[in-house]
């Protein structure tokens, strides 16, 4: 029933994972077509349902079910053409990769984080490639790619994955090229200490430390410093870290809104208010907000405002600490970033705390929880926060007494991230924080796979049930989790919960 240019382009789009868009397709695809007839193809195709158009706002992507989409590359092999469309895969999602951690710090950050959100599943299958092949061209291609989404994996909580694919592309045999391995080492140190894996971000450091011998640029440098800055930073070491991040911010300098220059700012924020230093921290801070409001950054803006509270709060401004770190939630919220959410949450329950609030303090320490990405704890990830949060706990469970604290924290962590922060600001939750995830929300294949999270089954399991690949279940998991608001598994299994009860309540 298909042309043969209907054909063509099937097989070259079964390349891409999950769905695309017009401009990667138009890319990555070369067909009998000029690009401004794609999308005549493309739509001939989606009539004869093999693609699926998919709308969001003013966002159109095309997505190919799995069992076409095999049926597709068999074919694209067949031709002897998948090895050369696999290349224009991946060189068009690092190129996507480097043009967002470019565009970073701007006001076009909403629009990117979101945009790397929808192509998770294409930057993965581009990293596999890049990892298939043993030649220098996949190495570099992959430390570029890798390296690019790190900003994007830490502020959407991903530590687990962004290291899983620095250690996996730094492994490669063809990963070489020295500057571009030292900004994965850099990396890679810097995420594996958020998650406390000391050892590894040492390790890491040292084979940076060691190759800038061999380049020894200010640059190169600058990004080892930066890391020895950042890793002395999450071990509780600020007096250490000050001198490491300052040489940095020296040479990063001369690009004043580049995002080296702007994450380094943001540690040295941090040291400042570890060792105590709240005056320093707060005109600190002041510099970096004006910074990010210039240029329409959101993110490190969010991050500096609620630093700055915390610093107000320690010197006993405790109203002016609660006006700026609720305007760090409402800053932040077009991002939805766990983490700036998580810190945000967490301070706001001290300042509870402070004010005799106890039960409320309780909610939030139990939203941040559970907001706070896996395998990683509030409280640990720097030591002298963990004082803030034990000596508020103690204090929450002596006022409330332990069967009433654990009612409260376990009500805050059923929230998910627009109801917590809605709660934290005092705002009355919208429809769709109370409705999160209706019925119409989900496709039909994704609340197949919610009901089999809800049973606890895994990734892998999930792909056996429904005859899919593991990465096709992960995929549907990961857009169950971005469509609900939610962070964790825990909050779907309680969503289709919810929804049950509702279901059978009604008349």
């Amino acid at each position: 029933m298909c042309s043969a240019t209907e054909q063509r382009l099937w097989a070259q789009l079964s390349v891409f994972a999950g769905s695309c868009g017009l401009e990667a397709a138009e890319q990555v695809c070369t067909g009998d077509s000029a690009p401004h007839r794609l999308l005549d193809v493309l739509s001939s195709l989606v009539d004869k349902s093999i693609l699926v158009r998919e709308e969001a706002g003013s966002v159109v992507r095309f997505r190919m079910l799995e069992v076409l989409r095999d049926y597709g590359r068999s074919k694209l092999q067949e031709a002897g053409r998948y090895h050369d469309l696999r290349r224009r895969h991946r060189d068009w999602y690092r190129q996507l990769a480097l043009e967002a951690e470019a565009h970073w710090i701007s006001r076009e950050q909403p629009d990117w984080v979101a945009r790397l959100g929808r192509e998770q599943p294409n930057l993965r299958e581009a990293l596999e490639y890049c990892l298939s092949e043993d030649t220098e061209e996949a190495g570099e291609a992959g430390l570029q790619t890798a390296s690019a989404l790190w900003e994007f994996w830490v502020f959407r909580g991903l530590y687990g994955e962004g290291r899983s694919w620095i250690e996996r592309v730094l492994a490669h045999p063809g990963a070489r090229s020295i500057p571009d391995r030292v900004k994965a080492l850099r990396v890679g140190s810097q995420m594996a200490a958020m998650q406390g894996a000391f050892p590894s971000a040492v390790m890491l450091l040292q084979e940076g430390r060691e190759l800038t011998e061999h380049s020894p640029t200010p640059m190169l440098r600058a990004q080892m410093d930066h890391a020895s800055g950042a890793l002395a930073l999450v071990r509780s070491e600020p007096e250490r870290a000050a001198p490491y991040l300052e040489r940095a911010i020296d040479v990063y300098r001369a690009d004043r809104t580049g995002h080296l220059h702007i994450h380094a700012l943001n540690a040295l924020g941090w040291t400042y208010e570890l060792r105590g230093d709240t005056a320093k921290a707060i005109e600190h801070q002041r510099n970096l907000i004006s910074i990010t409001e210039e240029c329409g950054e959101l993110l490190y803006r969010s991050v500096a405002l609620r630093s700055m509270g915390v610093a107000e709060w320690r010197r006993g401004e405790v109203n002016r600490a609660q006006e700026l770190i609720g305007e760090s939630l409402r800053v932040g919220r077009p991002l939805d970033s766990p983490i700036a959410v998580a810190f945000g949450l967490e301070a706001m329950a001290w300042i509870a705390n402070d004010r005799n609030d106890t039960e409320r303090a309780a909610v939030l320490m139990g939203a941040a929880h559970e907001i706070w990405p896996a395998r990683s704890s509030l409280a640990t990830v720097f030591a002298n926060f963990s004082r803030f949060h034990e000596e508020c706990e103690q204090s929450a469970r002596t006022a409330l007494g332990e069967a009433e604290f654990n009612r409260a924290f376990q009500r805050g962590r059923a929230m998910d991230t627009a109801g917590a922060r809605a709660y934290a600001l005092g705002e009355e939750p919208t429809a769709a924080t109370a409705e999160t995830g209706s019925t119409t929300t989900l496709t039909k294949r994704e609340r197949q796979v919610a009901h089999l999270v809800a049973r606890g089954l895994s990734n892998k399991q999930i792909a056996t049930e429904l005859f899919i690949s593991p990465r096709t279940a992960q995929g549907h998991v990961e857009h169950i989790l971005t469509k609900l608001g939610f962070t964790s598994r825990t909050q779907i299994a309680a969503w289709i919960v919810d929804e049950t009860n509702q279901r059978s309540s009604r008349p």
